[in-house]
């Protein structure tokens, strides 16, 4: 499938994860995520309010994250260390 540009919300607090501009205000994620995930009335959109403080949370992040349908949530990935040769 191929990715469709999007911008990340202003709202979201600094992290790891984050919602982009691209939520329709469906609510699924603050339903599996209640205590991250907050709603901006004026732009119906859902953002990430806090980031996850342990690893239950985190797993609640990461369903809604796979299971968003408009594949609105998205993880900023660490890079991954170089193996040395």
């Amino acid at each position: 499938m191929e990715a469709i540009e999007s911008r990340k919300l202003p709202y979201n607090v600094p992290g790891k994860y984050y919602t982009t501009d691209l939520c329709d205000g469906c609510a699924y994620c603050a339903a599996v995520a209640p205590e991250n995930f907050d709603f901006e009335k004026s732009t119906n959109t859902y953002f990430v309010a806090h980031q996850p403080r342990d690893l239950e949370e985190e797993e609640f992040i990461q369903e809604a994250m796979d299971d968003c349908p408009v594949d609105a949530i998205r993880a900023i990935e660490a890079l991954q260390p170089q193996a040395e040769v």
